[in-house]
């Protein structure tokens, strides 16, 4: 039976979210296939995760997809429901919070944005990203999702005419009276301020409707009851497939420190991936037996699309050049990646991923036909092992969201498959 229902607006979001209650033994699924079958999903699943896949889209719509998810849950026999935001507030966060709570029927939310393990913090009012205000940092010059202020209730209101206040926690809500609506932020510099918002909003019956990251996520686990036994992770094959789709000068450096450590690496051409439909294209073919025979010979190999920061330039050229949206650009570079990728893992039997980038992640499962994912554990914050379901196959797959993770966050990712391999 479902006890909460978390709506992310990209899929590594979601499965970042969605690891916090696998790895306290709660039964979670996440899907990215806005037509669900409420009732076919939730057979096993105390906690049912839903991607809208909405980040990149126009306001109104993604306002449109998260009220069209929530309609087809009975809210009266679910006790949770959670709205997940980027860490560092990209997307559309006014309106899909709006959405949240039009969709629910509700007056007012409460809205913790801090992920102190992932040295994102609040204060203020302002969130930090560590120790640097939010508009001072690398995220102020994301190619889709720029974010141009520190200040949250800013960031809400240029989506939405809600009432946005910074909250003391130990202050009393207004009464149910009042029908104006509202948005409770509440600061946290760490863990212990995460734990007490918890109790308190718990103990006033105020965390049955919350806002937040994966971090206010892990202490929703604590108000999840259930009997679920934990699923043994054994990896049957040594072969790792590492797919980096993100531009993010982090994963970068991660890639280039991966290439240190073994992993042989090659880069796609931008002129191809860009196209519709790559699949199609006179190179496809022989691209694709190139990359097959490197991963013959290569027990770990790394496939980028970018192997530096200048892609960003060639990108934004090619979009006035062509008059084509950033949006379309970079979903043809996600499906032609997922399109080759796809039939990699078909014709090589590949059983072992890594993905870097969401919507990277996003163009390989739709092209393997995913149904849905079950995120199995957490290898360090913002990187998960999840197992991805097909109709043909299932595979093993290390996600990690574009800005997390220290330069050498492969050597953990190795040392966790190591230590699971036969």
């Amino acid at each position: 039976m479902i006890k909460l229902v978390i709506i992310a607006d990209d899929l590594t979001g979601a499965l970042d979210t969605g690891v916090q209650f696998s790895k306290k033994n709660i039964s979670t699924i996440v899907t990215a296939d806005l037509n669900f079958n409420t009732e076919e999903i939730s057979k096993d699943a105390d906690v049912i995760v839903i991607d809208t896949e909405s980040r990149h889209i126009s306001a109104v719509e993604a306002k449109k997809r998260v009220k069209s998810v929530l309609s087809k849950f009975d809210k009266k026999k679910i006790k949770f429901f959670y709205k997940k935001t980027d860490s560092t507030l990209r997307g559309n966060i006014g309106s899909e919070i709006e959405g949240f709570m039009e969709g629910l029927d509700i007056n007012e939310v409460s809205f913790i944005p801090a992920f102190p393990l992932s040295k994102r913090t609040v204060k203020d009012g302002i969130l930090y990203v560590n120790d640097v205000k939010l508009s001072e940092t690398q995220f102020a010059m994301d190619i889709l999702n720029p974010v141009t202020d520190s200040f949250i209730p800013n960031i809400i209101n240029k989506q939405s005419n809600i009432n946005v206040e910074i909250k003391d926690i130990n202050t009393d809500f207004p009464s149910k009276i009042d029908k104006e609506k509202n948005i409770y932020i509440f600061d946290s510099q760490n863990m212990e301020d995460m734990e007490n918002i918890g109790k308190i909003l718990y103990d006033k019956n105020k965390l049955n409707y919350a806002i937040g990251n994966a971090g206010f996520a892990e202490i929703l686990t604590h108000y999840i009851k259930t009997d679920t036994k934990k699923e043994d992770i054994i990896l049957e094959d040594n072969k790792v497939l590492f797919v980096c789709g993100s531009v993010n000068i982090t994963s970068l450096k991660q890639c280039k420190y991966a290439e240190k450590t073994g992993y042989c690496s090659d880069t796609l051409n931008f002129n191809d991936i860009i196209l519709e439909n790559y699949k199609s294209s006179d190179n496809y073919i022989n691209t694709k037996e190139y990359f097959k025979e490197k991963i013959n010979n290569n027990n770990k190999f790394l496939l980028k699309t970018s192997d530096s920061e200048d892609v960003i330039k060639k990108a934004i050229e090619y979009t006035e050049k062509n008059s084509i949206s950033m949006e379309n650009l970079t979903s043809n570079i996600a499906n032609s990646t997922g399109q080759l990728v796809s039939d990699l893992i078909k014709e090589q039997n590949i059983r072992n991923m890594i993905v870097f980038g969401g919507d990277t992640l996003i163009g390989i499962l739709k092209n393997i036909e995913c149904q849905y994912i079950i995120p199995v554990s957490e290898i360090f914050p913002g990187v998960v092992f999840t197992k991805a379901v097909g109709k043909e196959t299932a595979i093993n797959v290390i996600t990690k969201a574009g800005g997390f993770g220290e330069e050498n966050i492969i050597e953990r990712i190795n040392e966790f498959l190591e230590n699971h391999s036969i």
